[in-house]
């Protein structure tokens, strides 16, 4: 999928495709992560949106690909306009980087993480939360459309749903998965692995239709983990491999100068 289509879908005048206007409980779990982490600017938000979080963190400056949602952003907001895979940002000059419900939204999620670490500074803070665990049949929007619009295989899809959206369902694949990257972090640092879908970019038929990726929590845990971050959201090995949603809450090495 180009970036050129994905480019196209988002700067569009369809609100829908923006995010959401406010985000509460995320403006407020992210200034508690602030207050516990000590994080301090600059602070660069990742998919902004209509900039809801405007103010949820100091010096705060908003980034997003769709110049249309830039356009709602506050006026004394401090707007870019670029991808997260290429940040327009010099090399350690941010102190915090958050995301909300975005980061699933690019087409290779790997590279905005190694973006992620190239403009922190040391002890710098992200807090990343993308919508984990998208799922394939989103794209179709199956979950909303009724029976007698699908055909037959949409349907034995969608029949499927309850089964394969079971925490016991889902924990015989990912439990097993989640041990054997526990062992490979032993070897040293980790790819981040994530599954590739197929987004809907010709229209908006519900949440994450147009999702590029699902994500594992426990997958980005371990691919900063095996590069000596402190993971703060999650220490201890059981609170990785239980991790399910929230935020994913990293200071990278070092002391800031």
């Amino acid at each position: 999928m180009s970036d050129t289509r994905a480019r196209d879908f988002y700067d569009s005048p369809d609100a829908a495709r923006w995010g959401r206007s406010e985000m509460p409980e995320q403006h407020t779990v992210t200034q508690d992560w602030i207050e516990r982490t000590r994080a301090t600017g600059p602070s660069l938000e990742l998919g902004c949106g209509r900039g809801a979080l405007a103010g949820a963190a100091p010096r705060y400056a908003a980034l997003d690909l769709s110049f249309h949602a830039l356009a709602t952003a506050h006026p004394g907001t401090p707007r870019i306009a670029a991808s997260m895979e290429e940040l327009p940002i010099r090399s350690g000059s941010i102190g915090l980087v958050f995301s909300w419900a975005a980061i699933e939204h690019v087409p290779n999620p790997d590279v905005v993480l190694v973006e992620i670490e190239r403009v922190l500074r040391p002890g710098g803070v992200a807090i990343l939360a993308p919508a984990w665990h998208c799922r394939p049949w989103a794209a179709d929007g199956l979950e909303f459309r009724r029976y007698s619009e699908l055909s037959g295989p949409q349907k034995a899809r969608k029949a499927l749903i309850p089964l394969r959206n079971a925490l016991w369902w889902r924990a015989l694949f990912e439990i097993p998965r989640r041990l054997l990257r526990e062992l490979e972090m032993l070897m040293g640092p980790t790819r981040f692995r994530f599954t590739r879908l197929k987004p809907n970019l010709d229209e908006y038929v519900g949440t994450d239709c147009d999702a590029f990726t699902s994500m594992d929590p426990h997958a980005m845990i371990v691919y900063f983990a095996s590069r000596g971050w402190e993971i703060i959201s999650n220490p201890g090995l059981r609170s990785r491999l239980l991790a399910r949603h929230g935020a994913v809450v990293v200071r990278k090495p070092g002391i800031s100068s």
